[in-house]
């Protein structure tokens, strides 16, 4: 059986271009993630692999999408070929990664997409750290709406956690906005 898979790093990301591609490769069943590819612990890619049996073919468009580092990606390799199941990435010319051509291809690519991964860390850290240095506000602004309903609510004399379920906000914000 041909078994597509695709990812998404985020829910806001649309998976429907990988989906017509993996169903014109001729996939019949399909799982899907959005979840970051630094995690290997994804429902759907667990599922798929628990799915997997021998002589099923898992098509991928994009070695990136299935795993950014290389230890990873070469698990989920050997788990696939101990059940006999093979693993094409398209965007390697449509190599099966169970071969020997192809396992040293699939090596390669998986450690570039780590060393990306790694890369695009250290942009951001970097972004963070200027940022920083020129003053400029990181992470979300308060909600001056909100801190001021969380004091009047307390003022009414409403306890911290009804406080809490009332806005819709944690308890860890009421106690910061009131100390």
């Amino acid at each position: 059986m041909n078994i597509g898979y695709a990812r998404v790093s985020s829910n806001d990301q649309s998976l429907d271009i990988q989906h017509q591609q993996l169903t014109q490769f001729g996939c019949e069943k399909m799982f899907s993630d959005s979840a970051s590819g630094k995690d290997s612990d994804r429902a759907q890619l667990t599922a798929l692999l628990d799915y997997a049996r021998e002589g099923d073919v898992i098509h991928v468009m994009k070695v990136d999408r299935i795993a950014r580092n290389t230890i990873d990606a070469l698990n989920i390799a050997d788990t696939l070929a101990n059940k006999g199941a093979g693993l094409v990435f398209h965007d390697l010319g449509d190599v099966d990664i169970n071969s020997d051509n192809g396992r040293v291809i699939y090596t390669t690519i998986s450690a570039f997409a780590e060393m990306e991964r790694k890369r695009i860390l250290q942009r951001c850290n970097e972004g963070r750290t200027k940022a920083k240095a020129e003053g400029k506000h990181l992470g979300r602004h308060a909600d001056l709406k909100r801190h001021q309903q969380i004091r009047e609510l307390a003022e009414n004399g409403m306890n911290k956690h009804a406080i809490s379920k009332e806005l819709g906000c944690s308890r860890t914000t009421v106690y910061s906005v009131l100390s």
